[in-house]
């Protein structure tokens, strides 16, 4: 299963970007397709899983793991950023990669493999109310460098998450629920299209240092600092297994949506999605050994 769905990224990337080379496609249309994903197929895929999300005080833990190694990657990253005297545009590309996880797409088909559909659960409630709420939050702050109210509130998935919270464990009636459900499953397909509009080979050479320290500290120092600090407390089992596992994510693929949205260096964020994508089968599974 999870190599089919690495295959499957693999093959919307490159067939995208060679639609593109036989000029099908032009890498301006990668702006239509994120608008769609921003503006309709992202708040759908909120209202499909949020709704019915299971909150108790066992899972309470899961999001504190969650904003605690987003916070702790994003301290790091500014420091590190700024010794590599990056421009603007690629800091807060290299913020958003460093500091964001790939908890769905990833982070599901991993957990799914390692711990089965009781896994999957805590993985939902790492990525929804977790990692989600501060992406929207704190990386929208990131990509617009600076805290707008304005856009915040008008930004479609943080009202999907309003009524996702406002009609928790309520269904629709049947035709919404069918359209909710149709339309979020094209939201990954949508954005690896997206962004295969816009690959550049070229790209990995010449931004391959700060790509190699945004994995360093998404994939490495982070995952390293929760397992310390798991040990330390003596938390184990299945809750925090599944929370090391999506700390150790490669980067988030809706981090290289915002720098696509907001013109920050796509570049560098797409080469950290890709390269992170394909570590993350050496990195994942050797975190896990030493949390039982």
């Amino acid at each position: 299963m999870l190599l089919e769905k690495t295959l499957f990224i693999l093959l919307v990337l490159f067939f995208a970007y060679f639609l593109k080379r036989f000029s099908v496609f032009k890498e301006e249309d990668s702006g239509t397709l994120i608008n769609y994903v921003i503006y309709f197929a992202l708040p759908s895929a909120v209202l499909q899983n949020l709704r019915f999300t299971e909150i108790n005080r066992d899972t309470l833990v899961i999001p504190l793991i969650a904003w605690f190694s987003i916070i702790t990657a994003l301290f790091m990253a500014f420091f590190v950023g700024r010794l590599l005297s990056l421009d603007e545009k690629s800091f807060k590309a290299f913020l958003l990669v460093s500091t964001f996880g790939n908890t769905a797409f990833m982070g599901y088909p991993f957990v799914f493999v390692f711990e089965g559909k009781e896994g999957l659960k805590y993985a939902i409630i790492y990525d929804q109310l977790g990692s989600f709420l501060l992406v929207i939050t704190l990386g929208l702050f990131i990509a617009i460098g600076r805290m707008s109210l304005k856009e915040l509130i008008t930004f479609p998935p943080f009202i999907a998450l309003i009524f996702s919270l406002l009609f928790h464990g309520k269904h629709f009636p049947n035709f919404l629920e069918y359209s909710i459900n149709v339309v979020s499953l094209s939201l990954i397909p949508v954005i690896l299209f997206s962004l295969g509009l816009r690959l550049d080979f070229g790209s990995i050479s010449y931004d391959i240092k700060p790509v190699l320290f945004s994995l360093l500290i998404k994939m490495v120092m982070t995952p390293i600092i929760l397992l310390v600090l798991l040990k330390a407390l003596d938390l184990k089992g299945l809750p925090y297994r599944v929370a090391l596992m999506e700390t150790a994510m490669p980067p988030m693929v809706f981090a290289g949506v915002l720098a696509l949205k907001y013109e920050l260096n796509y570049k560098l964020a797409f080469s950290s999605i890709t390269l992170g994508i394909i570590l993350s089968f050496l990195t994942v599974p050797f975190f896990l050994k030493f949390l039982n």
